[in-house]
């Protein structure tokens, strides 16, 4: 199953979810610690939240996802992140789907 060509791609609504952000009109000093303060925040909790009950993975998604919003190699990251998830669930959804063989003659 293929999206439809004018279906936004997760790159595209991203940016331009990123594009609205409160923080971009703040001036840039200003812009990127306050990014990096909540990024990094975010992604602490997160990697708490992997040996405490609670979501882990969301909380560093959306620490990535906020230091992306100024920091290439935070979307580098989170793009390939997403890729890898992706191909996880694909596997693991195909494991599910296969049908059983039956080695009976």
């Amino acid at each position: 199953m293929t999206a439809p060509a004018d279906a936004p791609t997760p790159e595209s609504a991203f940016a331009r979810l990123a594009a609205r952000a409160p923080w971009r009109r703040l001036p840039h000093p200003l812009r990127w610690l306050t990014v990096a303060v909540l990024g990094t925040t975010s992604l602490l909790i997160g990697a708490l939240l992997l040996v405490l009950p609670g979501p882990g993975l969301a909380f560093m998604a959306l620490g990535l996802a906020i230091l992306a919003t100024e920091f290439v190699w935070a979307e580098t990251l989170l793009t390939r992140a997403t890729n890898k998830g992706r191909q996880g669930w694909h596997k693991a959804r195909s494991m599910v789907t296969k049908p059983a063989t039956s080695d009976q003659h």
